[in-house]
């Protein structure tokens, strides 16, 4: 991302990318998405909500805020988020020394604004030096608690996952972006003991992947593989709750999406399982997650509204959408390291 940081994005570069990524991620059977957005202009923030809300899917936009006092994560709250009840906001920052008052501002602009602060936690080891607990710490960011959402987690020692069990704070996992990265493998069944809310995120889409089952797959394949044990957390039946349930309760959502139950909205999507790769049914769970697949999915409702159906996903002309994310890439090509 570094290169990019000096890359004048348009709103129409922010736009295509985040609008083929949503897309995706549809097409997948995700119907809530949380966007840590670098914000790198008031241009590519005004794109990347534009788009997020063109989408109609649920989503939650954690602003890495520009300005101290957060004049430009209200202004984007005020005109994107505050009337899309499908929209919820986070506050973003990296707890990093060299970001130090950067972490402080953006944690009184959570606070102030009654939102959770999202940070990138120990995702690489020489982060461990760091102490970015400490970062934390020091900018009072561990007061918020629950409201302190970590993404990777990975090099957490015994006091930090309890440290982070003691917030009550959640944390969201990308196996593939830390196989991709070679970031490391989250110590998830120790996590998972401690009682932290556990949530799976991809970590990127277009560039990664936006195949949740693959996601699930190395969820569980990671621990296997590193356990010799296959019955290691997380089961099968765990990583399903964690991708489902578990996400709506990493964002306190899960009074209103997560589960299929009354009173509750209606993000749902529809497997056909008599299908080549799916049949034939035995385990329900386990064919989803070992062998389900994007073109599995052939409906998904978000509030009750159809955005894939019959297999397609809706609004959207796929033939434009890949020729504006392609324009997009070709014209911030030469800012991209090979």
């Amino acid at each position: 991302m570094f290169p990019l940081n000096t890359n004048p994005f348009s709103e129409t570069d922010a736009y295509a990318g985040v609008r083929l990524s949503a897309t995706g991620l549809i097409d997948t059977g995700v119907t809530t998405a949380v966007d840590w957005s670098h914000a790198f202009n008031p241009g590519f923030v005004r794109g990347n909500l534009r788009a997020l809300t063109d989408s109609k899917m649920r989503f939650v936009f954690a602003m890495f805020g520009s300005q101290s006092d957060g004049s430009d994560i209200i202004a984007a709250k005020r005109k994107f988020i505050d009337d899309n009840p499908l929209a919820t906001l986070q506050v973003a920052t990296h707890p990093a020394p060299s970001l130090a008052t950067h972490v402080k501002d953006m944690t009184a602009v959570a606070q102030s604004l009654g939102v959770k602060l999202h940070v990138h936690l120990l995702e690489d080891i020489s982060q461990v030096g760091e102490d970015p607990l400490g970062v934390l710490q020091a900018a009072s960011a561990l007061a918020l608690r629950r409201d302190l959402y970590t993404a990777h987690s990975i090099h957490l020692s015994d006091a930090k996952i309890e440290t982070l069990k003691t917030l009550n704070a959640a944390v969201s996992h990308q196996p593939l972006s830390n196989m991709r990265l070679a970031s490391g493998i989250m110590r998830y069944p120790d996590i998972q003991e401690a009682g932290l809310r556990i949530g799976l995120g991809l970590d990127g889409g277009t560039n990664d992947t936006t195949d949740a089952f693959n996601k699930m797959r190395a969820a569980v394949g990671l621990q296997r593989a590193t356990s010799r044990d296959a019955d290691q957390s997380p089961t099968v039946a765990e990583v399903l709750r964690a991708a489902t349930l578990g996400g709506a309760e990493a964002l306190d959502m899960q009074h209103k999406i997560g589960s299929l139950t009354r009173g509750k909205q209606a993000d749902l999507i529809v497997i056909e399982q008599r299908a080549l790769n799916f049949a034939p049914l035995l385990h329900p769970v386990n064919q989803i997650v070992f062998n389900g697949q994007p073109q599995n999915v052939k409906w998904v409702f978000v509030a009750g509204r159809a955005l894939k159906e019959k297999g397609k996903v809706m609004g959207v002309d796929h033939g434009a959408l890949l020729k504006a994310a392609q324009a997009a890439t070709n014209r911030i090509r030469p800012f991209i390291q090979p």
